[in-house]
């Protein structure tokens, strides 16, 4: 039986198993929170991001791994990758999850992909620009992943990047964004 409240959400009753309450009511007491908020952000991960994954063709891998993989790999090597496919299959994943590519899509599956992957990353949108800054502790060779399939995403639209910093753990990249013409 479901209730449905005044701002959009459902009050349901469910069974859960005794062993899976447990952690969850774990994880809410380490982490000040309630039952009910970790319950709604596993809920929701699922519903925005963990049910597209494989889909789309993501997988979990573990970073030390993909660090090392990456290491083996040119500048030039992972850019091209990057170009090619690393674009294509962001691409088909902003389109399968967003329905279309915009500035809006790409940063909502980019932070999807991201904070599912536990790196972090913060978007600071101003009136002309967005700002991406990722802490990844992937290596260099990540950044630089990273950074080439940001600027394939967002050529699409025409927006230029600005600026970027490419760093060993760190990356920061700016791009323009079109400025909305105003109506007479």
């Amino acid at each position: 039986m479901s209730k449905s409240d005044n701002v959009g959400s459902i009050s349901t009753t469910i069974r859960i198993p005794k062993d899976v309450y447990e952690k969850i009511e774990f994880d809410a007491s380490s982490n000040n929170s309630h039952i009910s908020t970790v319950i709604n952000n596993i809920l929701r991960k699922y519903a925005t991001w963990d049910m597209f994954v494989s889909d789309v063709g993501f997988m979990y891998m573990q970073k030390p791994l993909l660090r090392a993989l990456f290491d083996k790999i040119s500048d030039k090597d992972i850019a091209q990758i990057s170009k090619t496919i690393g674009y294509a299959r962001t691409r088909d994943a902003i389109l399968f999850i967003g329905g279309k590519v915009s500035v809006k899509t790409i940063v909502h599956v980019v932070k999807l992909w991201l904070t599912s992957s536990k790196i972090p990353i913060r978007v600071i949108e101003k009136d002309n620009s967005i700002e991406f800054i990722v802490q990844h502790n992937l290596g260099k060779k990540w950044s630089i992943y990273f950074v080439t399939l940001l600027k394939e995403l967002f050529s699409e639209l025409k927006n230029p990047f600005i600026e970027e910093d490419i760093e060993d753990h760190t990356v920061e990249i700016t791009f323009a964004l079109k400025t909305k013409k105003k109506k007479k």
